[in-house]
């Protein structure tokens, strides 16, 4: 809960021994406000604190750089949610967004699905995942002279990959329930090459046989024919939606997960943080071409060519959710996938489902498939009434 410094009915505290009778003076009066937590504090006070109205709610939202986000704050979008609902958003771009809820510095990151259970035993609320953003948009590539067309192709082979949780986990199902490999440390049927950064670079050079890698961070290499996809290019979830049978509902790749008592004590704001990320991903469904073309450094494209690389790419293949609002069969694909996880050994027995608590826009537990009405108000509010086509 963010900290308030404590309204001035004297004149400047200047010593702790002040700061403690006006602090007794005013919760005589009734005043309903902490001491801080230091006399430091009051001493040189906080400007942006003593700015914030006493109301305000404040979500700490952790997740990395990403275009839909940069679109709602460059739009005015945030802004007029902001005013509209007395509300902030501070967001951050921690490296280790789970170290970030866990330690008590944000309320709500934004992560990969299957990498949830791993991490949920270290959070004191249980974790709750309230909506989600996007599917596995991972691919597998192998170098322009390989003759492998899937992963079969490089068994013994060493894979590159940036770490064994994340997009690693959904390949490694994969592999099991398509060709029977095990993907994973130790496995009689891949060595692991794992590389941070370059992990297309890592294959080029040969110095890994094949990635998993993130496609916008490929589009050289697979623009110029330097390395092949394989599976046709299909990301990780498009092709575990196939296993399933279910080619049209994609997995949950990326969600946003929220501290469980910051969920139960702000019920209401939840549902507008949602609506507001709806909005977004309208907006995204609706113009992606702009918003590649407006935000390459955050896809990580440079050129023209690699913008219109990516921009076909994802015309065949959106990786963002169709909406922020989770149904039935996202929870029961998600679990399925835990479940299968733990049983082939990629995840700990005693790692701990996540709690889903999906919310539509009314607070209610389901599903819903429309963009929110006060969101279509938020737009009018930030493009004008006139505005049509998600802003453009």
């Amino acid at each position: 809960m963010r900290r308030r410094l404590m309204p001035q009915c004297r004149t400047r505290l200047i010593t702790l021994a002040l700061l403690l009778v006006a602090a007794l003076a005013a919760s005589a009066c009734g005043s309903v406000a902490e001491v801080p937590a230091t006399a430091t504090d009051a001493l040189t006070g906080d400007a942006t604190d003593a700015s914030v109205p006493p109301d305000e709610k404040v979500i700490r939202l952790a997740l990395p750089p990403e275009p839909l986000w940069q679109w709602l704050v460059d739009s005015g979008t945030l802004a007029a949610w902001e005013l509209e609902h007395g509300a902030r958003i501070e967001a951050s771009h921690p490296f280790r967004p789970f170290t970030a809820i866990v330690s008590g510095h944000a309320d709500i990151i934004l992560v990969d699905a299957l990498d949830v259970p791993v991490f949920a035993l270290d959070f004191e609320h249980q974790p709750v995942i309230i909506g989600k953003y996007a599917s596995d948009r991972s691919i597998a590539a192998t170098k322009r002279t390989s003759s492998a067309t899937d992963l079969a192709g490089v068994v013994e082979g060493r894979i590159a990959m940036e770490s064994q949780l994340g997009s690693t986990l959904l390949w490694a199902l994969i592999a099991e329930s398509r060709h029977s490999l095990q993907l994973r440390y130790g496995s009689p049927d891949f060595e692991f090459v794992i590389a941070t950064s370059g992990i297309a670079d890592t294959v080029e050079r040969g110095d890994a046989d094949a990635c998993i890698c993130q496609p916008e961070e490929t589009v050289e290499q697979l623009g110029t024919g330097a390395l092949t996809a394989l599976y046709d290019g299909k990301p990780a979830g498009k092709l575990y939606a196939e296993i399933l049978g279910r080619p049209s509902q994609l997995p949950m790749g990326q969600v946003f997960l929220a501290d469980g008592e910051f969920r139960q004590l702000n019920p209401e704001i939840i549902t507008e943080f949602l609506a507001l990320w709806e909005l977004a991903i309208q907006h995204w469904h609706q113009n992606f071409p702009e918003m590649i073309a407006g935000y390459p450094e955050l896809l990580s494209v440079q050129t023209q060519d690699e913008i219109e690389w990516l921009t076909a790419y994802v015309a065949l293949h959106n990786w963002i959710a169709p909406t922020i609002y989770a149904d039935d069969a996202d929870r029961q694909i998600y679990e399925d996938a835990i479940s299968l996880l733990m049983d082939t050994g990629h995840v700990p027995r005693y790692a701990q489902v996540p709690q889903l608590g999906f919310r539509t826009v009314d607070g209610a537990s389901g599903n819903q498939q429309h963009v929110p009405s006060d969101a279509a108000d938020l737009h009018v509010a930030a493009h004008g009434p006139d505005a049509t086509n998600g802003g453009q």
